[in-house]
C-alpha cells in the first residue's frame, strides 16, 4: 500500500499489535464502538477522576440513551444536541444517538443565549442533553429560539433555577433497557454536526460522515503514537473536533483508554498524567506554554511517568518551546494540523519518522494535500499558495448552506483558507491565513461576529476587530471602536454590554477608542493597516 503522492509505505492495520484479532472495517462509527465493546467489554474506556468506565458499561449506557431517544421519536438523520461538560456522559449521549443513525451535535458550552438560539433554530435538534452548569444560558437560548427541542438535564448538582428539562439522564440510565439499539447505516451517512463561526458572523454547521471519521481512525492508528496499553489525556473542551474526531473515536478504534478532565489546569497536568499512566496528551500552544512556565520539573517526580508523546495543534508552536519542553520534561511535542471541515486532522509530524520542527508535518494516509493557487493549479515545492485537501475526511457540507459548501469544496478539493508551502520532502509550513480568523488559545474567533454585536450598541458608530499577537495564547482579541459621542464609552462598559451576547473568550480583551478607521476607496475598513500598528 502506498500513499497517493509521497510514495510512503502504509502500515497494514492487521500488523499493529493492538488491532490483532479485532475488526477494522465498519459501515458506521456507531458499529465501530459497538463491536469494540463486544470484543473487549471489561477493558477500560474512560478514567474520570475516581470513576472508571469500561467499554461494556459505556455501550450499555449508550443503549439506554438510544432506547429513550427511540421512545421520543428520534430516528435516522435526526439531530440530537449535546451541551455537556467534559465527562463520560458525552459518550453515553453521543453514542446513543449515533446508534440510531441520528446525528450528534456537540454544542459549544461557552455560548450565550442568542448564540444558542441560532444553533437550535438552524440545526433543529429533536432532543438536547444539557449539563446543569449550562442550563441557565441554554434556557435563555431556548426561550429565544423558535425551535423547542425536548431537553434532558445531565444533572451535576449545580443550581440553575430553570424548569425546561423534562427528564434527567440519571433517570434514563436507571429506567430504560440496555438492549442493543444499533441500526444498519451507510458509510456516507452523517454522524456528527459541529458548528464553526462564519466570517459573516453567522455560524456554520459542519456535517461529517461515517466514512470520513473512519478514515481518520485508520490514519491515526498508523501514525505510531499508539503501541498498546495506551491512555490518552483529554483536556480540551469536548465540543471541539480535536478531542472528539481526532482522539475519542480513533482511541476507540484502537481499543485504548481515555482519561478525561473537566478542563485544563497547569497544576493538574502532571498529577493526572502520573496517576492514570497517560501515554499521550493533546493540547494547544497556550497549554504547553503554561505548563512550561508554571511547573518546575524539580517539583514533580517524573521517574514513573509513561508519557511518550505530546501533540499540538490549533495554532503555531514556537521552536523554543518545543525544544524547551523536551529538555525540561523529556517529552517530544509533535505538531499537527486540521480543520473541522476535514474531520479534524490532515497533517502531523510523524512520531516515528523524520520530523521538522516548525512545520505542521506531512499529510496523513487516506488524504491528498496540495498547495494551490486561486485557479486550483498545484504549486511547486517552496511556492506559497492555499492549503487544499482531498479525501473521505472532507465534510459532507455546511448545513443549510449549499452555496458556502460549493465555495469551500471545488473539484473535490477542500479549500482551507490557510496559506502555506510544501518543501521537497513533503513537509508543510503555514505562513498566513486567507480567512479573517483570530486564534485565541486554540479557539477560532471570527471578528465579524463580534463586530455585529458591537454595532447593535447605540453608542457605537463604527468598529473593527482584529487579533493581536500574544506569546501565551497566540492571539488576543482587540476592538477598535468609534463612539458616537466622544468619551461616551469605557472599556468596562463595552465588556459588560457583550457579557450576555458572546462567549467569554470572544469578548475583546483590548479596546482602543478611535475617531476614525482606515478605509479603502469603497469604504471597506483596511484591517491590514490596523494590524501593522500592532
Amino acid at each position: 500500500m502506498k500513499s497517493k503522492r509521497y510514495d510512503v509505505p502504509l502500515v497494514k492495520l492487521q500488523d499493529l499489535s493492538f488491532l490483532k484479532g479485532k475488526q477494522t472495517d465498519f459501515e458506521s462509527i456507531a458499529e465501530m464502538f459497538t463491536v469494540r465493546a463486544q470484543e473487549q467489554p471489561e477493558a477500560v474506556h474512560v478514567y474520570f477522576y475516581d470513576e472508571v468506565v469500561t467499554y461494556g458499561q459505556t455501550n450499555e449506557r449508550a443503549n439506554k440513551v438510544a432506547n429513550y431517544l427511540t421512545e421520543k421519536g428520534v430516528g435516522k438523520g435526526d439531530i440530537v444536541s449535546v451541551m455537556v461538560l467534559n465527562s463520560p456522559e458525552v459518550y453515553y449521549t453521543m453514542f446513543g444517538a449515533q446508534k440510531l443513525g441520528a446525528v450528534a451535535l456537540a454544542v459549544n458550552y461557552m455560548l450565550k443565549g442568542r448564540e444558542i438560539a441560532f444553533v437550535l433554530d438552524d440545526a433543529k435538534p429533536k432532543v438536547s442533553f444539557v449539563s446543569s452548569e449550562f442550563m441557565a444560558p441554554f434556557a435563555e437560548g431556548y426561550n429565544l429560539a423558535k425551535h423547542k427541542p425536548i431537553v434532558v438535564e445531565v444533572a451535576t448538582g449545580i443550581e440553575h433555577g430553570t424548569e425546561i428539562a423534562e427528564q434527567k439522564l440519571t433517570d434514563i440510565l436507571e429506567k430504560y433497557p440496555a438492549e442493543e439499539a444499533l441500526i444498519k447505516q451507510s458509510p456516507e451517512d452523517p454522524f456528527m454536526l459541529l458548528y464553526s463561526s462564519g466570517t459573516t458572523g453567522v455560524p456554520k454547521g459542519i456535517l461529517l460522515s461515517n466514512k470520513g471519521q473512519a478514515s481518520i481512525c485508520r490514519a491515526t492508528a498508523r501514525l505510531g503514537f499508539c503501541e498498546g496499553n495506551d491512555v490518552v489525556l483529554i483536556i480540551l473542551p469536548m465540543f471541539h473536533t480535536n478531542p472528539l474526531c481526532v482522539w475519542s473515536y480513533p482511541v476507540v478504534f484502537m481499543g485504548q483508554a481515555l482519561c478525561i478532565r473537566k478542563g485544563f489546569s497547569p497544576a493538574d497536568f502532571w498529577p493526572s498524567i502520573l496517576q492514570y499512566g497517560v501515554t499521550l496528551v493533546m493540547g494547544v500552544p497556550a497549554m504547553y506554554e503554561y505548563v512550561y512556565r508554571a511547573v518546575d520539573p524539580a517539583s514533580v517526580d517524573l521517574s514513573g511517568a509513561k508519557l511518550k508523546w505530546a501533540v499540538c495543534g490549533a495554532a503555531p508552536l514556537s521552536v523554543e518551546l518545543i525544544k524547551g519542553f523536551k529538555e525540561r520534561y523529556g517529552v517530544d511535542i509533535c505538531e499537527g494540523y486540521g480543520l473541522t471541515e476535514v474531520t479534524g486532522l490532515s497533517t502531523v509530524n510523524p512520531p516515528l519518522g523524520k520530523r521538522k520542527v516548525g512545520s505542521i508535518g506531512t499529510v496523513i494516509s487516506e488524504q491528498d494535500l496540495e498547495i494551490m493557487d486561486e485557479n486550483n493549479k498545484i504549486m511547486a515545492a517552496g511556492e506559497k499558495g492555499e492549503i487544499c485537501t482531498r479525501g473521505d475526511a472532507n465534510m459532507i457540507g455546511y448545513l443549510n448552506l449549499p452555496e458556502e459548501t460549493a465555495k469551500a469544496i471545488r473539484d473535490s478539493w477542500m479549500h482551507t483558507g490557510d496559506v502555506g508551502y510544501m518543501d521537497e520532502d513533503g513537509f508543510i509550513y503555514i505562513v498566513d491565513r486567507i480567512k479573517d480568523v483570530i486564534n485565541r488559545g486554540g479557539e477560532n474567533i471570527y471578528p465579524r461576529e463580534i463586530e455585529i454585536a458591537l454595532e447593535e450598541n447605540p453608542k457605537v458608530a463604527g468598529v473593527a476587530v482584529i487579533g493581536v499577537p500574544d506569546k501565551a495564547l497566540g492571539e488576543r482579541v482587540k476592538a477598535f471602536i468609534i463612539p458616537r459621542e466622544p468619551d461616551s464609552l469605557t472599556e468596562e462598559e463595552v465588556k459588560r454590554y457583550l457579557e450576555d451576547k458572546l462567549a467569554v473568550y470572544k469578548i475583546p480583551e483590548i479596546i482602543e477608542f478611535a475617531s476614525d478607521l482606515p478605509r479603502n476607496p469603497t469604504g471597506k475598513i483596511m484591517k491590514k493597516e490596523l494590524r501593522v500598528k500592532e
